[in-house]
């Protein structure tokens, strides 16, 4: 049961320190002279004292004591440091007696307590009596030995802290209890020079009507720091001001020490940045109503969607668009405003989009009173601090839609028409050839030979005149036609003619005798014949060339 109560109290510890440290609050100038490792230890050492006074309750308690001999060695450091007598055994009966309250507010049995209780006592007093006994005892050389080796710490101390006083740039000045400077480092004695320093009130010199140290310790509470503006030949400096009691018991016990550190630049440097920030905060106010009015005025509607593909900010064009209230519209998630082919086709547009990539799409976008009408929605991607964003821009294409299928039936109906056009000009085309050829083989076939024959049998020089007019405009008649009559090419036979169209499909005259099966004897005196009948004897004309601006399909006369 003992064991168990010793376990207890170790784990204990943390409540030990408090209730130590309430001990202790009931002096007011007695504070801990133990580190966080020191007060531990001690607590763990008396621990295990106890731990072994249960194993043998009869035995001695020697100096040489693990518990003892760090209690009497704790006592002649604090002796060191100035600190008396009863102020150590103060704070070693203040640990005691929290021990004891931590031992009886554990759970074990009453007896078990009263036991540990005993032993502490006997292990408190022993280390008490050692402590009275090495504090009365010691002897003068040992005693002059510690002295002189406290004051040669203290000098070194003392020359440390001298040379920091003297080098550092700061303000430092040094007061004694009741807040009167007693003394100043040069970089002070520079800044008053001109003015009273040493006898005066330190509340005085930074400019305070204050005449109280309480009351400006309470102004300016210890161990804070504390901005300060004073004001030497006409300028205006900024410290950081900071006050550290000197002493271990007390805040005025032994005065107080006051640090000034110029920051003036570091506070012109603040009111710079806080001026552009100030600055950049109105600028970005500006842009910000520019680009809402911009958002909030443009065209088609514009949504921007979050991770959740919910909608997180909307213009009021896209709230007219779907009929739904803007501050509806906002926390909607996005594909309730498509049907489901939609919703799939975004939900996978989304998931593919790079980052600053953009695509459009078409889908089928819901009215609030459940109608639908066609959209286009273009989506890009934007991460911003580790999480996706989708703006979205929608606009209503159905007054487009209506025009594309306008235009559609229009082009329809022109190629209907055009269709229709085509046939109609291929049947009066078809009907006009059918009419040339037709009159053109009715005068070649037959008022051209009775006319010739008129001409053979009649004498009369009248009438070749009247037969030549009389040709002449039949011929005329039939110009513009497909096939025009040429009044020199009715003159040819028909194996002249046979033979131009050879000549105008480009055959030389062997191969025109090969295909007609003629002498070419034969065929160079037909070729003789032609260039007579076509005016063309004694010039220099090449008979190829004049054929193919000519029509050679009239059939002439008998050879």
């Amino acid at each position: 049961m003992i064991n168990d109560l010793l376990g207890q109290l170790v784990e204990g510890l943390d409540h030990f320190h408090h209730l130590w440290q309430r001990q202790l609050e009931q002096f007011d100038s007695i504070e801990s002279p133990f580190s966080d490792d020191d007060w531990r230890k001690g607590f763990l050492l008396l621990v295990a004292t106890l731990e072994k006074l249960d194993v043998n309750p009869a035995c001695e308690l020697s100096p040489n004591d693990p518990a003892v001999s760090y209690f009497i060695n704790a006592s002649k450091y604090q002796r060191s440091r100035g600190i008396s007598v009863p102020q150590s055994l103060i704070v070693f009966k203040g640990m005691w007696t929290a021990m004891e309250q931590l031992i009886v507010q554990s759970v074990a049995a009453e007896s078990t307590k009263q036991q540990i209780i005993l032993r502490l006592h006997r292990l408190t007093q022993t280390i008490e009596t050692r402590l009275l006994k090495d504090w009365h005892h010691r002897g003068n050389d040992e005693a002059l030995a510690d002295l002189e080796q406290t004051n040669r710490q203290l000098a070194r101390e003392t020359a440390t802290y001298e040379n920091i006083f003297k080098a550092t740039s700061n303000l430092v000045l040094i007061t004694d209890q009741q807040g009167i400077v007693t003394d100043a480092n040069p970089e002070a004695r520079v800044f008053y020079s001109g003015h009273p320093l040493l006898g005066e009130f330190c509340a005085s010199l930074f400019d305070q009507t204050i005449s109280d140290l309480d009351q400006f310790l309470t102004r300016f509470p210890p161990h804070q720091p504390h901005e300060l503006t004073l004001q030497r030949d006409q300028y205006h400096q900024v410290f950081n001001l900071q006050i550290l009691p000197i002493g271990h018991t007390s805040l005025t016990d032994q005065g107080l020490m006051l640090l000034l550190n110029d920051i003036t630049c570091m506070v012109d440097h603040r009111q710079l940045l806080e001026q552009r920030v100030a600055e950049r905060t109105q600028a970005l106010t500006r842009s910000e109503k520019m680009l809402d009015a911009i958002f909030q005025s443009v065209g088609k509607g514009i949504l921007l969607i979050d991770s959740d593909r919910e909608i997180i900010k909307a213009n009021q064009q896209a709230s007219e668009m779907y009929g739904i209230p803007l501050e509806v519209l906002i926390g909607t998630a996005f594909c309730t405003l498509t049907d489901p082919d939609g919703c799939l086709t975004l939900m996978a547009l989304s998931e593919n989009l790079l980052e600053g990539q953009r695509r459009s799409a078409e889908v089928t976008s819901l009215y609030v009173n459940g109608t639908t009408f066609p959209s286009e929605i273009t989506m890009t991607r934007m991460d911003l601090q580790g999480q996706r964003f989708w703006p979205v821009i929608i606009r209503d294409i159905t007054e487009q839609r209506a025009l594309e299928n306008g235009l559609r039936e229009e082009k329809l109906q022109s190629e209907e028409m055009n269709v229709t056009l085509r046939n109609v000009l291929k049947s009066i085309e078809s009907d006009r050839r059918e009419f040339e050829q037709n009159l053109t083989n009715r005068i070649r076939t037959e008022l051209v030979p009775g006319l010739e024959r008129i001409r053979r049998n009649l004498e009369d020089e009248m009438v070749d005149q009247y037969f030549d007019l009389l040709k002449a405009q039949l011929v005329a008649l039939t110009t513009g036609f497909e096939h025009s009559l040429d009044a020199g090419l009715m003159k040819l036979s028909k194996s002249e003619l046979k033979i131009c169209r050879f000549i105008k499909a480009g055959l030389s005259s062997k191969e025109i005798c090969e295909a007609m099966n003629l002498s070419f004897e034969t065929i160079q005196t037909h070729r003789k014949n032609i260039r007579k009948k076509l005016d063309l004897r004694g010039k220099e004309i090449n008979l190829h060339s004049y054929l193919t601006s000519r029509n050679c399909e009239l059939g002439g006369s008998d050879d």
